[in-house]
């Protein structure tokens, strides 16, 4: 099944948060935590923002982003619809947000979520997502958020750098 939606850029801090909790409530999967959900809505007004619009203007997912040290952009929190998985509107967003992150300058795009090391269904379908779009895993923290919700964190080298190189003298 296909659908048609319109991805746009919000800049109302009240649309952010309204598109953003209709998604993160959908999710109980992923976002069933009240107290993080609620910080996420809140937080999603201080960072760029785009939202996937059917055509009657509902919210079907969502991107928002922030950018670290001025080359690093970071994945803030994003999520689609259950009933709109595997349908393209999450690369598509991933898309818009990666373009974002090169017109500023960013080497790298990173992302945190729950390790591996944690079986857990709904997060093995985020991390084949992240890798489908270019994702590899970098290091899990478990003091980050703590023992039972490791946290991983998954980079992507979006623009070669001439001036790192690794020990054995390869670009990363």
């Amino acid at each position: 099944m296909e659908i048609d939606y319109k991805i746009m850029k919000i800049e109302s801090e009240e649309q952010k948060s309204s598109y953003a909790r209709s998604v993160l409530e959908s999710l109980p999967d992923w976002f069933g935590n009240k107290e993080s959900l609620e910080e996420y809505v809140e937080k999603v007004q201080e960072f760029p923002f785009w939202a996937a619009l059917d055509g009657e203007g509902k919210c079907l997912g969502f991107f928002s982003v922030r950018i670290h040290y001025g080359h690093t952009g970071d994945i803030y929190v994003c999520g689609v619809h259950p009933q709109c998985h595997r349908m393209g509107i999450g690369r598509a967003l991933y898309d818009v947000a990666e373009q974002y992150f090169l017109e500023c300058g960013c080497k790298y795009a990173m992302v945190e979520t729950l390790s591996d090391k944690v079986a857990y269904a709904p997060y093995e379908k985020t991390r084949m997502f992240y890798e489908s779009v270019g994702f590899d895993p970098l290091i899990t923290l478990t003091e980050m958020w703590d023992e039972d919700n490791p946290c991983l964190i998954m980079v992507k080298c979006l623009a070669e750098s001439k001036d790192v190189l690794c020990r054995e003298g390869h670009r990363l």
